[in-house]
């Protein structure tokens, strides 16, 4: 969606503003992974606001955010490839990261931007979010974000989970052990059952899920997508994968703790 980068057009001074791009507006050497799996995620968002009336305002909730990457770039391709605007709304723990989005969003005199040092659990916009995103929040970020998206009743939730940790940690005592024992097959195995639970979540609690992957592997192995919308149709049947999955690998995923309809009755 961005075909070429100058260094006086609004891309290179984006891209520059952003920490992405030298001064002459082409991008360092180290981050032209990062651009490309922004870009990409970018891409997945725009996909989604094709499905949203343009009468209504668009808000999106920028989970873990980082240093804006993914909220910069696509107020860009939505302004200038969709004609759309969009209210956005970054959070990340990290204060020191908040700081440059605020400083970039000054450079670049966007009025349309919000950023808030906080857990993604404990924060509460004024705004009800259309879409819900984050990537590359690492190991239960990914859950807060998912979360949050739901109890806000986000209409999409677009999320590409990074360093699965929790269950791997949890993973001890199941049937798979004779796999489980040799490390490499552990990660691989709890990095696709952690996702799975999360899609089991989101179509529990209404949502729509489609699983694929994003980018290349070689950008990243961190490539799995989860993008769900709302349907407002319960999956009774999802919820009983859930408990079912939980039960046999003996895990307790720390989900739970924010969605409190999944806690053991």
């Amino acid at each position: 969606m961005i075909s070429a980068i100058s260094a006086t057009d609004e891309i290179g001074n984006l891209l520059r503003a952003i920490r992405l791009a030298r001064p002459d507006g082409q991008l360092y050497a180290n981050q032209k992974d990062k651009f490309q799996e922004a870009m990409k995620m970018v891409e997945q968002i725009a996909i989604t606001v094709r499905k949203i009336s343009r009468k209504k305002e668009l808000t999106l909730l920028d989970c873990a955010c980082g240093k804006g990457y993914i909220t910069f770039m696509a107020d860009y391709v939505l302004k200038s490839k969709l004609n759309r605007t969009a209210h956005f709304i970054g959070v990340d723990r990290n204060p020191g990261l908040i700081r440059k989005c605020i400083e970039a969003q000054r450079v670049l005199g966007y009025q349309n931007m919000e950023f808030y040092a906080s857990d993604i659990i404990e924060f509460d916009p004024d705004k009800r979010p259309d879409i819900t995103c984050c990537l590359h929040a690492c190991d239960t970020a990914t859950d807060e974000a998912i979360a949050k998206g739901v109890t806000l009743d986000s209409r999409f939730i677009i999320v590409v989970p990074c360093c699965q940790r929790e269950i791997h940690r949890q993973m001890q005592r199941h049937p798979l052990t004779p796999v489980t024992q040799f490390p490499l097959f552990k990660e691989r195995l709890s990095s696709i059952f952690t996702d799975a639970v999360r899609a089991l979540v989101l179509r529990a609690a209404g949502y729509k899920v489609e699983v694929f992957e994003f980018i290349a592997s070689s950008v990243t192995p961190k490539n799995t997508m989860l993008r769900a919308e709302k349907i407002w149709t319960e999956d009774k049947e999802a919820l009983r994968q859930y408990w079912q999955l939980r039960k046999t690998f003996n895990i307790e995923p720390k989900i739970e703790e924010y969605l409190t309809w999944l806690q053991p009755a």
